[in-house]
């Protein structure tokens, strides 16, 4: 463009107008949304930092490994699809014409959580605080957006359908009808939440996750049931296909409808929640880059206390440890969603016992419970990530640290005394356990779970200023692994011994060492003490070397 495209036209006045009186420079013809896209790819490939030689070996790299990957796990799959389609009792019945309406509710779940963790709709700050800004309309913009999440959730609910149906040994035509139904149900659901966005409303969609979180639960325990012979229920397998395309035209209806919603409702979404959006991805990927998962969980901590606000302050109760114990308790009782999950990994050790895994119940029970007590060592985060506010406080650090893990301790015991009949052992194929050794193997187990949430909550991030380890990829700090194993360390270490049939003894000794370790020992007073003597014996000797 040249000058004579922006003329310059004055608001008022004389002639003589300062240039202060003067219009801004507009122009005729104002760029569209798709000039505006192009001049963004324009500049990208103008600064590219990798050659087209570069590009070319990534990517051959790249599709040779998921053609590799994905042969290896078409081979499992369709091994294990004619292995059971073979199957005629009652649980391989059961589980062909349960899973796969398991598997639409949690990809529909899964679908609802995530586009409201994200928008589903996002931009980032530099598209927020230029393109959005841009006299065009914002629909023309986040339109492209909008169909690029909603195809990739159908991609990945149809494959989540496809391989659910085909390990439980559907015929080939129910697969490809279940793997449409569950990756149509995951696009509506995004489109919907879009739609939902679009009106600043969030309840209608949580109330829906939680709604399909809990059938496709419902499924899986009806599974767990039959297999275990609680209950006689008879699955019509006949008709899964026909049920399946009567779910596929629902489907298409809420989709349709949905998209058209969403569309009509992209302009009305307000920069700030896209760029909120924009952000948290950002945030997620640098997280990701680290692999500090700790770092990730208080990104989407943070990004959920954003959205509630505010919430009315509470006096607290009780002098010197006692308050620190009664704010863990009136947290918990303001968002109790932890104990949900605290319930729900009840059903692991009934489950595995059910199924006749008793020899793995206890690694199993201890993996799911750890990862169900995490959200509930949120102070306890807090206070070893801020080492100035339990500084602040004039109490030692082990015993803050003892104070805000109180609550989910209790809840732990509460947990181990549901378990015990688990343990115990029930039905002809199950391992039967005397009552005592029982108790001390649920015991141990809620202790391997709860002892592993502690160490992955108090776990340090990586080191990036320290010494590095060479690899392919570069110099990686040694906490950087660490971190990986983190608590499940400890799941395994303290039930290794139930794992071997060893007496449970045993594995409440090495609990108990780790408690020691975790809950007792102050690791930075410690190192700050050795420094300081370290320092005193220094000047010391430099006070001896003067005096010869």
């Amino acid at each position: 463009m040249s000058a004579a495209d922006f003329p310059v036209t004055p608001t008022g006045g004389t002639e003589n107008a300062g240039p202060s009186r003067r219009a801004p420079l507009t122009a005729d013809h104002p760029a569209t949304a798709k000039e505006l896209k192009d001049m963004i790819r324009d500049w990208r490939t103008g600064r590219a930092t990798r050659s087209l030689g570069e590009a070319i070996s990534d990517g051959y790299i790249a599709v040779f490994g998921f053609l590799l990957v994905g042969g290896m796990i078409a081979n499992v799959v369709v091994q294990a699809q004619s292995v059971v389609s073979q199957c005629d009792q009652d649980a391989c019945l059961s589980a062909r014409g349960l899973l796969p309406w398991a598997a639409f509710a949690v990809s529909v779940a899964a679908a609802l959580v995530l586009s409201r963790l994200f928008g589903p709709v996002l931009a980032s700050a530099a598209e927020g605080f230029w393109l959005l800004d841009a006299p065009v309309r914002r629909a023309r913009l986040l339109a492209p957006r909008l169909i690029g999440i909603t195809v990739a959730g159908l991609v990945a609910g149809a494959g989540i359908g496809a391989l659910v149906s085909a390990l439980t040994g559907s015929p080939a035509l129910e697969i490809g009808v279940w793997a449409a139904a569950t990756g149509l149900a995951a696009a509506a659901a995004i489109s919907f939440a879009a739609a939902e966005q679009g009106v600043e409303r969030h309840l209608l969609t949580r109330a829906l996750s939680y709604l399909f979180g809990l059938v496709g639960f419902a499924a899986l325990l009806a599974v767990i049931a039959v297999a275990a012979g609680w209950i006689d229920l008879t699955v019509d397998t006949t008709r899964g296909t026909e049920i399946g395309l009567a779910v596929v035209a629902v489907v298409v209806v809420v989709l349709v409808v949905s998209i058209l919603l969403s569309q009509l409702r992209l302009s009305r979404i307000r920069r700030s929640r896209l760029m909120s959006g924009g952000a948290l991805v950002s945030g997620l990927s640098g997280a990701f880059f680290a692999l500090d998962f700790g770092l990730i969980r208080d990104i989407v901590v943070d990004r959920r206390a954003m959205e509630i606000g505010h919430v009315k302050s509470k006096q607290g109760r009780g002098v010197g440890l006692q308050p620190l114990i009664w704010r863990e308790a009136q947290r918990l009782a303001r968002s109790p969603q932890p104990l949900l999950w605290v319930a729900l990994s009840l059903v692991v050790p009934y489950a595995a016992e059910a199924l006749g895994m008793g020899v793995v119940m206890p690694i199993f029970s201890a993996l799911v419970l750890f990862g169900a007590l995490i959200p509930m060592l949120n102070g306890l985060r807090v206070l070893t990530r801020t080492g100035g506010l339990a500084r602040c406080m004039p109490f030692p650090t082990k015993a803050i640290k003892r104070a805000v893990v109180a609550v989910p301790a209790v809840i732990t015991v509460l947990w181990v005394a549901a378990a015990v009949p688990a343990f115990l052992g029930f039905g002809s194929g199950g391992i039967h356990h005397p009552p005592s050794t029982a108790v001390l193997m649920a015991l141990a187990t809620g202790a391997a779970g709860f002892l592993g949430a502690v160490r992955w909550t108090t776990g340090k991030p990586p080191n990036f200023g320290g010494p590095a380890v060479a690899s392919q990829f570069g110099a990686i700090p040694p906490g950087l692994f660490i971190g990986l194993i983190r608590g499940f360390d400890m799941c395994l270490l303290i039930t290794a011994p139930l794992l071997l049939g060893l007496s449970p003894m045993i594995a409440l000794g090495i609990a108990a060492v780790v408690a020691l370790v975790l809950l007792t020992l102050d690791w930075d007073a410690m190192k700050a003490q050795a420094e300081a003597q370290q320092k005193l014996a220094n000047e010391e000797r430099q006070k001896r070397a003067a005096g010869r």
